[in-house]
């Protein structure tokens, strides 16, 4: 099994005792194969982090786990957001989408509407909303 972390997710999974944290523990023992994004790796790095928090997040990859945003996929991601008619907005989410897809990887997100509408993307969202 292979498993894409988008940004919110590792954040979350990082900084509390939530159901993000239990997921990925979950995955770290288990025998998944876990990567990011090099868009999501750029969000999530920039911050604010501890050393701590980039050491266990860089843990959790091997050497091939950070999936660079080659020129292919960005073209499909620009088509895709055209498609969309997706707000500026979305833009880096709808190329955090397109490189799971392109990696046949099942993508953990806290915000699985950040996703709505790529075709063949299959999200899971570990975030459990407080009843208002």
């Amino acid at each position: 099994m292979r498993v894409h972390l988008d940004t919110d997710f590792l954040v979350r999974a990082l900084a509390n005792q939530g159901p993000e944290r239990h997921k990925l523990l979950e995955l770290a023992a288990s025998p998944a194969e876990i990567q990011m994004s090099s868009l999501a790796w750029y969000e999530f790095a920039r911050g604010p982090r501890s050393p701590e928090q980039m050491a266990v997040a860089r843990s959790l990859f091997d050497e091939e786990g950070i999936i660079p945003f080659s020129d292919d996929l960005a073209e499909r991601a620009a088509e895709m957001f055209r498609q969309l008619g997706s707000p500026r907005r979305r833009s880096a989410d709808v190329a955090i989408g397109i490189t799971a897809l392109e990696m046949n990887a099942r993508l953990l997100s806290s915000n699985a509407n950040d996703f709505t509408g790529i075709p063949g993307l299959e999200v899971e969202s570990a975030h459990v909303e407080e009843p208002g």
